[in-house]
């Protein structure tokens, strides 16, 4: 019985081989199903890539090729050092320039207007300045001799603008000298004045006017030019420019101590306005 049911040799050999290629195959089928999914995954990651824009970096370049080296420029970097060492030597040459100091001529007092410059009134000083008006000290020969156009002051820099080559009043003119005496002056009385000049009168003589005159310089005893505190100050003098057929008259009269002056009009250039000045005849004018 048992040998009724005993399974040949060979049907057993034939069976385990169906079973293993059996098998085989069905592995085979899975490998190639798993290869399959795989692939579909790659591709489906790749588009969901495009589309969230990764990659874009690289489709912009073209062909994907990488930039070339930025080329360096030699030339403008010389162009930066020379503007620079430029600009350098420029300061230094403007500061030595600033810092430079001429000789330049000086007054060493009070010249009134009209007055001929002489070596004695000329000094020199060092100053720093571009101005070409202002005279050299090594030419101070060419500026001996000329005159003075305006009243100058002491430690002024004298400069051509302040010079005339002739003398500047024309016509009938002359320049006196006077002493002034409290009371008798107008406040702040400087050069530029045009200013009445009277003979003062006493208790048998009315006041008679002399003439018109322009101040050309005002002074003290103590040094204090150009122009009087208060009505006079003691030992106070002045130049003034007046009319050649008044000056006997003007002199006659700041001798005796009885010159007044009264103020008319300031401002004045002797240069310019010399035709203002007037002699009065009489004791009604």
């Amino acid at each position: 019985m048992c040998s009724r049911h005993r399974t040949p040799l060979h049907s057993r050999l034939r069976l385990r081989f169906a079973t293993s290629a059996c098998s085989c195959l069905r592995g085979s089928t899975c490998v190639a199903t798993d290869t399959r999914s795989t692939g579909t995954s790659v591709d489906d990651r790749q588009r969901e890539r495009a589309q969230r824009g990764i990659g874009s970096r690289a489709q912009a370049k073209g062909d994907g090729r990488p930039a070339p080296p930025k080329r360096r420029r030699p030339a403008i970097a010389v162009i930066g050092v020379l503007l620079i060492v430029g600009g350098a030597a420029l300061a230094g040459l403007l500061a030595l320039r600033m810092d430079s100091r001429d000789p330049v001529v000086v007054l060493s007092t009070d010249v009134p207007a009209g007055t001929q410059i002489t070596d004695d009134m000329l000094a020199q000083t060092n100053v720093a300045s571009d101005s070409s008006l202002l005279v050299p000290a090594g030419q101070v020969d060419e500026i001996i001799g000329t005159y003075a156009k305006t009243a100058l002051s002491e430690g002024q820099l004298l400069d051509t603008t302040m010079l005339v080559q002739s003398s500047p009043f024309t016509g009938d003119v002359a320049q006196v000298g006077v002493t002034l005496s409290p009371g008798r002056v107008p406040a702040g009385l400087r050069s530029g004045d045009l200013v009445r000049v009277a003979r003062l009168g006493d208790g048998q003589s009315p006041v008679r006017p002399l003439a018109t005159a322009i101040v050309l310089q005002t002074s003290s005893d103590d040094g204090g030019g150009g122009g009087l505190a208060g009505g006079g100050e003691a030992g106070a003098t002045a130049s003034l420019l007046v009319p050649g057929g008044a000056a006997d008259a003007v002199v006659d009269a700041a001798g005796n101590d009885v010159l007044g002056l009264s103020l008319i009009e300031r401002g004045l250039s002797p240069e310019e306005d010399a035709d203002r000045l007037t002699t009065f005849g009489g004791d009604d004018e």
